[in-house]
């Protein structure tokens, strides 16, 4: 493949697909009471989800430019002709990005093509899989950047969260607008606006929330899907049934991922999220 993929653990792929891909997942690090671990290598979910839930207090960081440029040149020195694209978090929400720029540079090399999804989540993974279909069908560089960069464009996140407490604690939301979606119990759903946590909606209750998730739904489904999936936390058969609901209406394919502790200690251990890429206008 002479294009290779990089991406950064805040995707969530699953690792099956990591590694049947041959996908570099560069990953964050996400603390629990001020010991550090790596995103995905050095917790498990269910064990991050358990502190978290039990008290602990979280954070995170990313990775160091010395980490990408390690990562990139294990790469090159395997296939020194080869190309590199590098996917990653929103850069308004992480300096992933600028860490693999630096890294980049280290290196001197014009064979790294970097790339911000202004997304996280699957809204990062999907492209990182446009990207991985791309290389391997044979694409050239310049084909598997350009529309890795037009699928962002057409990704959106949609998520409905049962507390607005870790999202405001990790400054994701302003603590006004949690104290007042708690006193007047709204559930509001979340999106990302210019790589940015944002409202797209803020309806009364979580019932109405769904139902205008629905339609939302319905909306694109209606332009056309080129990719869905599901993100859940610790509430997976609450979104395994959302995602069963879906296939019923629609019959259409979708993935089922869980959050990482990186971006669940950002968001807390029961969320509902849905992430579409519409199809490419004819």
């Amino acid at each position: 493949m002479a294009v290779h993929i990089v991406t950064d653990s805040t995707a969530c792929l699953p690792q099956a697909y990591v590694e049947e891909h041959g996908v570099t997942v560069v990953p964050l690090r996400v603390s629990l009471d001020g010991e550090y671990f790596r995103d995905g290598i050095d917790i498990t979910n269910d064990e991050f989800y358990r502190r978290l839930v039990a008290g602990a207090k979280g954070g995170s960081t990313q990775p160091s430019p010395d980490e990408f440029a390690s990562s990139y040149r294990a790469i090159l020195d395997k296939d020194p002709a080869g190309d590199i694209v590098s996917l990653h978090v929103s850069s308004r929400l992480s300096g992933t990005l600028n860490a693999a720029l630096t890294g980049r540079n280290q290196l001197d090399t014009v064979h790294v093509q970097l790339v911000d999804t202004w997304n996280v989540g699957l809204g990062l993974g999907f492209p990182v899989m446009r990207a991985v279909e791309l290389a391997e069908a044979g694409a050239p560089l310049w084909q598997v950047v350009a529309e890795a960069e037009a699928l962002c464009l057409r990704t959106h996140t949609y998520f409905v969260l049962d507390s607005l407490t870790y999202i405001e604690r990790g400054g994701r939301i302003g603590k006004a607008a949690a104290i007042t979606a708690n006193i007047l119990k709204i559930k509001p759903i979340l999106t990302f606006t210019q790589g940015v946590t944002d409202v797209e909606d803020r309806p009364r209750t979580k019932k109405v929330a769904l139902e205008h998730l629905w339609a939302i739904i319905d909306k694109h489904v209606q332009k056309g899907i080129e990719y869905i999936g599901f993100h859940y936390g610790t509430n997976r058969a609450e979104v395994e049934g959302f995602q069963h609901e879906f296939t019923s209406r629609y019959n259409l394919p979708s993935i089922l991922v869980q959050l990482g502790p990186v971006l669940g200690n950002q968001v807390g251990p029961d969320i509902l999220g849905v992430i579409i890429s519409d199809k490419k206008p004819q």
